[in-house]
C-alpha cells in the first residue's frame, strides 16, 4: 500500500543558498577528446544519432548545448600533420605517443546541431618539443574550426593527477601555475597569429584549473592564491565530480546514487569550495563530472538507477546557486554514458539509461537562466523522497519528485509506490511526465513521458503506448494537487 506525504510546496518558502543566476544550457555535456569524432561525425556528415539526441535535449531545455571536447586524452594527444585518421594509436610526429590527432579531428566542430557551442582542452602534461609543436600548430585548427561557436578554452585536464606520472610526486601549485601560464600564453600568443579578434581582450576565455575534485591534492584556493586568474581571463573555475570510483568498495545503486543524502553531501563539497573562492571573479562550473570514474560500473552506471540519479544531481546542484553549469562526461563504451555513438566490440549504437535522466533533468531546468531552483522540505524518508521546485519570478512552474526507493524488475515482488500531495492554485491545471523504467536495474525499457529515444529511429522519439504521455492531473478546490509515483520513477510536473 502506498503511504501518503504531503510535500508543501509554496512560492514563498526559503530558498536555498544562491550566488546569482544559472548558465543557459545548464545540462549540458563533456566528451572525451579521443571519441569526439565518433560521437559527432563531421560537419559534412554528422553522426545523425547524436545529433538527434543531443537536439531533443537542447530542443526540451529551450536552449543549445555546450560540449566540452577534452578528457584524459587531450593530455596524450600529439598532433601529426601527416595523419590523415582522425586519431590514432600511434604517429611518425612522436614515436612514444600513444594517442595522436589529425587535422580532419577538426573537421567534427560544428557537427551537432546549430547554436551548439563548445570548449577545446588542449595538451599540458606533455612538457617535450611535440607537447610544445602539438599546440603550436593546432591553436590555427582548433581556432578555425570553432570561430562562432567556442564557448572557452581549456588547457590540461586534472593537473593534480600529474604528480608521479609527468610531473614529480611533490609537484606544488605554483609549479602547476608556471606551466599553465607559460601554455595559456603561448595559447594566446599563437590565437594572435591565426585568429587575432578570438585573442583579442574580451573574446578570450579559458576554464580552469580542472582539477579531479574539490579536494584535489594541488589546491584550487592555492592555484588562484598563486595567480591563476590574475589577467582576468579564467571565466568559469572548473572542478570535477565523481560520486566515486567504478572498482571502489561499497559501491551501490542504492545507497552511492539512489540517494538523496549521498548527492546532498558531494555537493556540499562544491560548495564550500566555491565559497571559499568569492573573491576570484568567475562562475564556478563542475567541467566533467558522472556517477563512478573510470568510464562506470557496468549494472551501476548503465541502468535506469544512474538515470534517476542523473536528475537528482542536477535538480540539487541548480538548488545550490554556486553551480553554473554541469557537463556530464561521455566516451566511446564507457558504462556511464548516455548513449553509444557508433558500433563497438559487439554492441551496436544505443541508448542507455542516463540519457533518459538529461532529458528528464533538461525538461525541469528549462530556460535555467530564469530559474531558482529551491528544494522541498520533505516530511517522508528524507534520503528516498526528493523534490524540487523551479521558480520564475517567484512563481511555481514546475516540480521534480522522486521516489528513489531502489526496486528491481526481478525480485517477483509487488512495486510499492508514494502518493505525494503538492499544494498549488485552487482548480489548477497541471501536467505529468513521468521517467520510469521497469526497475532500477534495468538498462533498456527506459520511457520519458511515454517516449523512447532509441537507435532504431536514431534517436527520434517513438510513443511507447505501455506507459502514460502528458497525464492530466487538477489540484482541488483546496489547492491540493495528488501525484502517485512508483518506487524507482520520478516525475516532471509542469503547467
Amino acid at each position: 500500500m502506498a503511504s501518503l506525504l504531503s510535500f508543501l510546496l509554496f512560492s514563498q518558502m526559503a530558498a536555498a543558498v544562491s550566488k546569482g543566476p544559472l548558465y543557459d544550457s545548464f545540462v549540458s555535456l563533456s566528451i572525451e577528446l579521443t571519441g569526439f569524432p565518433s560521437f559527432a561525425g563531421t560537419k559534412e556528415s554528422p553522426n545523425q544519432f547524436s545529433y538527434n539526441l543531443i537536439k531533443a535535449l537542447a530542443d526540451a531545455q529551450g536552449s543549445p548545448l555546450v560540449i566540452r571536447v577534452g578528457g584524459n586524452s587531450a593530455d596524450r594527444a600529439i598532433y601529426d600533420a601527416n595523419q590523415s585518421e582522425a586519431t590514432a594509436s600511434s604517429c611518425d610526429a612522436d614515436p612514444e605517443a600513444i594517442l595522436c590527432i589529425g587535422k580532419s579531428f577538426f573537421d567534427s566542430y560544428g557537427a551537432f546541431p546549430n547554436g551548439t557551442t563548445y570548449s577545446h582542452n588542449f595538451n599540458l602534461a606533455a612538457s617535450n618539443s611535440s607537447g610544445y609543436d602539438t599546440l603550436r600548430e593546432t591553436v590555427p585548427l582548433a581556432c578555425d574550426a570553432l570561430r562562432g561557436q567556442l564557448n572557452v578554452w581549456e588547457v590540461g585536464n586534472e593537473p593534480d593527477l600529474y604528480r608521479g606520472k609527468w610531473r614529480p610526486s611533490d609537484w606544488p601549485a605554483e609549479d602547476y601555475e608556471a606551466d599553465w601560464q607559460n601554455a595559456t600564453d603561448s595559447l594566446k600568443t599563437y590565437l594572435q597569429d591565426a585568429c587575432a579578434d578570438m585573442a583579442a581582450n574580451g573574446s578570450f576565455s579559458l576554464m580552469a584549473p580542472s582539477v579531479s575534485s574539490p579536494g584535489s591534492g594541488i589546491k584550487v584556493t592555492d592555484i588562484f592564491n598563486d595567480g591563476e586568474n590574475s589577467e582576468n581571463f579564467v571565466k568559469q573555475i572548473s572542478v570535477h565530480n565523481y560520486m566515486a570510483g567504478a572498482s571502489s568498495s561499497g559501491v551501490t545503486v542504492q545507497n552511492t546514487l539512489m540517494s538523496h543524502k549521498a548527492v546532498a553531501n558531494k555537493l556540499q563539497s562544491h560548495v564550500n569550495l566555491a565559497e571559499s573562492l568569492s573573491d576570484v571573479d568567475a562562475d564556478y562550473i563542475l567541467g566533467e563530472h558522472n556517477s563512478l570514474y573510470g568510464g562506470g560500473a557496468s549494472g551501476k552506471s548503465n541502468v535506469f538507477g544512474a538515470g534517476l540519479w542523473v536528475l537528482e544531481f542536477s535538480a540539487y546542484a541548480a538548488s545550490t546557486g554556486f553551480i553554473k553549469r554541469e557537463h556530464f562526461h561521455q566516451a566511446v563504451g564507457s558504462a556511464y554514458s548516455a548513449w553509444l555513438p557508433v558500433s563497438k566490440d559487439s554492441s551496436d549504437p544505443q541508448t542507455n539509461p542516463p540519457y533518459y535522466g538529461k532529458l528528464a533533468a533538461a525538461t525541469f531546468l528549462a530556460n535555467s537562466s530564469t530559474i531558482e531552483v529551491k528544494t522541498i522540505d520533505l516530511n517522508g524518508d528524507a534520503d528516498k523522497d526528493s523534490g524540487y521546485g523551479a521558480y520564475v519570478n517567484g512563481t511555481l512552474q514546475r516540480v521534480a519528485l522522486l521516489n528513489l526507493r531502489e526496486f528491481s524488475s526481478s525480485s517477483g515482488s509487488d512495486r510499492g509506490s508514494q502518493n505525494y500531495t503538492i499544494s498549488v492554485n485552487p482548480n489548477e491545471s497541471w501536467v505529468v511526465k513521468r521517467l520510469t523504467a521497469p526497475g532500477a536495474d534495468v538498462d533498456t525499457g527506459v520511457t520519458f513521458n511515454g517516449y523512447s529515444y532509441e537507435y532504431g529511429t536514431l534517436g527520434l522519439p517513438t510513443r511507447d503506448n505501455s506507459t502514460s504521455s502528458d497525464e492530466k492531473v487538477t489540484s482541488d478546490a483546496s489547492g491540493n494537487l495528488y501525484v502517485t509515483v512508483a518506487d524507482s520513477e520520478a516525475v516532471i510536473i509542469t503547467k
